[in-house]
């Protein structure tokens, strides 16, 4: 069996389960950017994937299983838009490319909620640093944001502006499947991510080594940025936004 979870801090309690687990131990874990887990999952490459929900939006595509995600209930910090003017200023938006749930998220906001006419533009590796100037602004996601959160004047948190705008929590990636997986497999992998979960003050301290943010910033950010229960009003808000992108030009 071969899992793929997403890279990124935010899952780090989720991999520290897997990897520490003994029901999992003959399973091959693979840590990939967003866009590389969804296109395995796809491919046959991963049995299991913890993929942007916005990789598979049509029904049926996908199975979604577990009862954790990547989700959030208020601010998520890592995933903005970053720019030199307000909202109103904005001519152009420079879009991350490693991960589509972000990409469809901005643009939904901009059609429904900030109701803006923005060009949209795939943007390149390191540009966080050299595109966002003037008019041109960038939704930028991941663990990069901890590097440049106070280098621009304006920042806005997509998961606070989905929550001002649906009044539903958001789910950035969750647990799919393509083809049937045994619930027991499912009841372990469960386990293992609660244990995970539990060993988020560990794992802070480690980190904190690694990355170099203090330790009690990590605590903070994968306890009350992050929320990993995969609960009923996170659902409701991961319909509603796959609803959504159903007719996004």
């Amino acid at each position: 069996m071969k899992i793929s979870i997403v890279s990124y801090l935010n899952s780090v309690p989720l991999a520290y389960g897997i990897q520490h687990s003994d029901a999992l131990k003959h399973f091959t874990l693979t840590l990939d950017i967003p866009a590389v887990g969804a296109a395995k999952l796809d491919s046959g490459e991963a049995d299991i994937a913890l993929v942007p929900i916005g990789a598979f939006s049509k029904p049926g595509q996908v199975g979604w299983v577990s009862n954790y995600c990547i989700g959030v209930e208020g601010p998520v910090r890592t995933v903005c838009l970053f720019s030199e003017v307000p909202l109103e200023n904005i001519r152009k938006v420079y879009l991350d490319p490693h991960s589509r749930t972000s990409v469809q998220l901005i643009r939904i906001l901009a059609r429904d909620h900030w109701r803006t006419n923005w060009e949209f533009v795939p943007a390149g590796e390191g540009f966080e640093y050299t595109a966002i100037q003037g008019d041109c602004a960038g939704v930028c996601i991941g663990d990069k944001v901890f590097g440049i959160e106070n280098r621009y004047r304006y920042k806005y948190d997509l998961a606070q502006e989905w929550i001002s705008f649906s009044g539903l929590p958001f789910v950035f990636a969750a647990w799919a499947v393509k083809n049937p997986v045994s619930p027991d497999i499912i009841l372990q992998l469960d386990a293992a991510q609660l244990e995970g979960i539990k060993a988020i003050p560990d794992i802070a301290r480690d980190w904190s080594l690694k990355i170099g943010l203090p330790e009690f910033e990590i605590r903070n950010y994968l306890t009350r940025n992050i929320s990993y229960q995969f609960t009923k009003e996170k659902k409701a808000g991961m319909e509603n936004f796959l609803s959504l992108i159903q007719n996004l030009s």
